[in-house]
């Protein structure tokens, strides 16, 4: 009778599923790589374990959602006397407790900016973090998942997508899951503002009473008292202006403009009356340099811009 069984044993297909795992982790070596060289090398068997291995790892994840009745009899069934069932019960033994433990044990990196300060961080996956000023964020990058938490400020996200390792970024409760490719993650004290720039995002939160996706030139905000808000349309340049060391209004209220320059700089502004506050302003202005802000200002509108120390006082200049 011929025989479909593989020409490698499982003491080969053991280590093949090790050598997959620990290729697998950001701990992986330069020596780890040549002695997996050699090892694979050794044998035409170690090939075809290692083939196989691959092969698991990739339909690991339609297999965990797949409602087959005899692979769940298998999880619960004792172990039959035949070298096929002891192997397939090794695989799954040693890449789930592989895997538990790469994502038990991968590190949790952060990252800071200061006011004014702007820094991309390039993560091991080749995605990519643009953290604007005065921002924080929390980076877990496992074998099963790529985790961000934004505790403070905003961030641009340039995701190099994995269907098999989900790239979510947290804000609060809120749950930001990449399907496309670029977004920005604004976090305010009481809202926080997804933009999509490029392909699409999924948002949800933990009381799972939200699952919106949010795609390209769209923006949504959220707040964990009133929910989503309205969605908007926005223009890539303006969201991104920062990255380049820009900031663009467009009819803008003076408060808020005020309140922007405050992220970028160690200043406070005040006005002579609510009415000043609600003029409006437009143009593109270099987020580094209050100064020439301050005389464009000047220069625009009618107003004047008294600086005493880190305060600034704008008042209305009165018509002749």
């Amino acid at each position: 009778m011929h025989s479909s069984y593989p020409g490698y044993n499982s003491r080969q297909l053991k280590q093949a599923v090790e050598w997959f795992v620990c290729l697998q982790s950001e701990q992986c070596t330069i020596e780890d790589q040549l002695r997996f060289s050699t090892w694979l090398s050794r044998h035409q068997n170690h090939r075809m374990a290692y083939a196989e291995a691959q092969r698991i790892w990739a339909n690991m994840d339609e297999l965990k959602f797949m409602p087959i009745p005899a692979l769940a009899e298998a999880r619960v069934a004792k172990p039959r006397n035949s070298s096929v069932s002891r192997l397939a019960s090794l695989v799954l033994l040693i890449a789930a407790t592989g895997a538990a433990w790469l994502e038990y044990s991968a590190e949790t990196v952060h990252y800071a900016t200061q006011i004014g300060e702007h820094r991309r961080i390039d993560l091991a996956d080749n995605s990519h973090i643009d953290l604007n000023t005065n921002s924080q964020v929390s980076v877990r990058i496992s074998l099963l998942n790529r985790h961000v938490q934004l505790s403070q400020g905003e961030a641009l996200f340039e995701v190099s997508h994995n269907r098999l390792r989900p790239f979510t970024v947290a804000v609060g409760e809120l749950q930001i899951r990449d399907i496309g490719t670029r977004f920005n993650v604004r976090k305010q004290p009481q809202i926080t503002t997804v933009s999509v720039l490029e392909g699409e995002v999924e948002l949800s939160n933990g009381n799972r009473d939200i699952d919106k996706h949010l795609s390209a030139g769209n923006q949504l905000s959220y707040s964990e008292s009133t929910g989503l808000g309205q969605l908007q349309t926005v223009e890539a340049n303006q969201i991104t202006a920062w990255v380049n060391g820009q900031l663009i209004f467009k009819r803008t209220p003076l408060s808020d403009v005020a309140a922007e320059l405050e992220r970028y700089h160690a200043v406070q502004f005040s006005f002579t009356d609510s009415k000043l506050a609600q003029e409006t302003l437009s143009g593109t202005f270099n987020a580094a340099d209050i100064e020439p802000f301050l005389h464009a200002l000047e220069t625009i509108l009618p107003v004047q811009a008294k600086r005493n120390g880190q305060q600034i006082l704008l008042r209305r200049i009165p018509k002749n």
